[in-house]
This record gives structure tokens, sequence and C-alpha cells, in this order.
């Protein structure tokens, strides 16, 4: 049952990294689902309570870094509510519109967008919507950090 539970994971973990940049997938909280398959395959012998709630607060802290990502970013360069506002709505129709990486240039377009509706210059609306482009590109960047990290609490007990 070790040799599954390790397979199940990987098959699960690799998912996860693609549910990154892939809209429907749902990325390091199924990374976490797949350490609790994992746990249960294995009787939680080695992969007991204080792994898996480690690998629960990473999950949690992917959800955060997400969600605050582009709206950091695009506040750090200068975006003002309309801006912050349109990077994670551009964000979220990005995804949908163009996936795997439209979530990337909707923040964008987006905080470009709604800056210049409310009337800001073009360049600070620019300025706005590149940072609402890295604050993003960091935040998935971060999730792949994150999802390395449940990696390497969940495989060592594995193995």
């Amino acid at each position: 049952m070790q040799i599954l539970a390790i397979v199940v994971f990987t098959i699960i973990f690799i998912v996860s990294l693609i549910g990154i940049v892939v809209p429907v997938v749902p990325g390091v909280p199924l990374a976490a689902v797949g350490a609790l398959l994992a746990g249960w395959m294995t009787g939680f012998e080695e992969l007991t309570m204080v792994p898996l709630l480690i690998v629960a607060g990473l999950a949690v802290l992917s959800q955060v870094v997400e969600l605050l990502s582009s709206w950091v970013g695009a506040k750090y360069y200068g975006a003002g509510r309309p801006g912050l506002w349109g990077g994670v709505i551009g964000s979220l129709l990005g995804l949908v519109l163009f996936p795997p990486f439209g979530f990337l240039f909707g923040a964008l377009v987006g905080a470009v967008l709604f800056e210049m509706l409310a009337g800001r210059e073009f360049s600070e609306a620019w300025r706005a919507g590149v940072g609402a482009f890295l604050g993003t590109l960091g935040g998935a960047v971060a999730k792949v950090f994150i999802l390395i990290a449940i990696g390497l609490v969940v495989y060592p007990r594995l193995i």
C-alpha cells in the first residue's frame, strides 16, 4: 500500500502543479487532499496529524497568497481602488477566457482599463497594470514554492 500511496500522491501532486495555471484545477488544495489520501492509505503511521496539519496550513497560505498577490503588486506600483479591483477582475476573466496564462495578462489589462476609466493618465494606469501583472506572477511563483514545501513534508514520510 505504501508504493500505491506514493504513486497516488505523485499523480495528484503533478495535477496540482498544473492547477497553478489551469483554471479548473484547484492546485495547492488538491495536493493537501492528496497528502490526506496518502496518509489514509498508509494508515496514518508515517504521515501523521502534525505533517498533515503543516500541509493544510500551507494550502491555506497558498489561497491567501493567491488572493493578495495581484492586489499588493498593483498597490505597490501606485494603483488606486479601481486599479486594484481591475487587476483582480481582469485576472479572473483572463483565467476563464484565455487559459492557462490569461490570468497574468488579465491582471495587467484589467488594472490599466479600470485606472483609465477612473480618469488616470495612461502612464499611471500602465504602472498600476504592471504592478498587478508582477503581483500575480509573484503569487503563481509563490504557489510553486508552497507546492515544493508540501512535497518536502510528504515524500520523506512516504518513502
